[in-house]
């Protein structure tokens, strides 16, 4: 009895120690994801107030809703002055980064023209509202190499301030440095390669042959665009547009989009979308995974991944870009979050 009973307590620590080893295993897993997705704050700025908390932000055109006070075209003052549509109300606060409000052919952008470090990659978020107009013509955000001195963006109208553009007589370089822009395309032509846009591409970064044709586009559309310079590059790398028709207007096709959900609103309280842009370096290059909220219970859905064909720099800068046409929205920012993985 005296053996069994050392044999049962034997068996019982054994068992004890066993149990514990999953345990200890899943503690190391979390430790090791935890360091895996430990992220250095780079740059946290709301837009809500009447004042930029980060030095290195410079307006082009864009606006603070909440700021009182008039001032150039490239200071973040109020937004009094550029109120046409159903923009946020001027002077209160929490407010909002107004790109554009709901005017035909305006334009707006932001820019951090201070080099921050890549580290072992980048992940931005931010909250994105298209709202009020006739669906016009989106948001671009984008990185650029941290060497170039960033003071202008690309070309505006389906290029979104990124890529380049040469029509209609018209001929505007990219970005310079340009290394990855993320287009949240309502009006839908950043996935085209019309317009100039593309030039110099290999096979496998080019549109399909429909996004070629200069009338045809897909709206609520999502695209990634890769490194450029001048009027060379700033390939399509992938977009959330579909070889679906759909339907035609006055003088071409639409397309689909295989989105979950709306890039835009009707108004500004159902126009919120959070976006979250990773991109991860891997060698003499890099991957990009696109997140989208749509505020609708789902939580985050994953909407785009990509390669990028060349290495993320060793530091970058950054900046968003809208614009209006014929057809106009009023496009905002808020709560922008920029980190450097560890």
């Amino acid at each position: 009895m005296k053996r069994i009973a050392k044999f049962g307590a034997g068996s019982m620590m054994l068992a004890a120690a066993l149990a514990a080893l999953p345990a200890t295993a899943g503690a190391e897993a979390a430790d090791a994801k935890a360091k895996e997705e430990a992220k250095d704050l780079l740059v946290a700025e709301s837009f809500s107030g009447a004042e930029i908390a980060d030095p290195d932000l410079r307006s082009l055109n864009a606006c603070l809703t909440a700021a009182t006070v008039l001032g150039g075209d490239d200071e973040f003052d109020s937004c009094s002055d550029q109120a046409v549509g159903p923009v946020p109300e001027s002077g209160k606060s929490p407010g909002y980064l107004q790109l554009t409000d709901g005017g035909n052919y305006d334009t707006g952008a932001v820019i951090h023209n201070e080099a921050l470090p890549s580290g072992n990659g980048v992940e931005v978020t931010f909250a994105q509202y298209q709202y009020g107009g006739s669906a016009a013509d989106g948001i671009a955000f984008f990185l650029v190499d941290g060497d170039t001195d960033l003071t202008e963006t690309g070309a505006y109208g389906g290029s979104l301030g990124y890529a380049q553009f040469d029509a209609d007589g018209h001929v505007n370089d990219g970005i310079d440095g340009g290394y990855l822009g993320l287009g949240l395309d309502v009006y839908g032509n950043f996935s085209g390669d019309t317009e100039g846009r593309g030039n110099g591409c290999p096979e496998g970064q080019q549109a399909p042959a429909h996004l070629q044709i200069e009338t045809n586009k897909a709206p609520n559309s999502v695209a990634l665009r890769g490194p450029g310079q001048g009027n060379e590059g700033y390939c399509l790398l992938a977009t959330t547009a579909t070889d679906e028709y759909i339907g035609a207007y006055s003088d071409g096709d639409v397309y689909g989009s295989d989105l979950a959900g709306d890039l835009g609103g009707t108004t500004l309280d159902d126009a919120k979308r959070l976006v979250k842009l990773k991109v991860l370096p891997e060698g003499d290059r890099a991957n990009v995974t696109v997140d989208i909220d749509f505020q609708d219970g789902d939580g985050w859905v994953r909407v785009l991944e990509a390669e990028v064909p060349e290495a993320l720099p060793e530091t970058f800068k950054f900046g968003f870009a809208s614009s209006t046409g014929g057809k106009t929205d009023v496009h905002l920012i808020r709560h922008l979050r920029v980190e450097a993985f560890q």
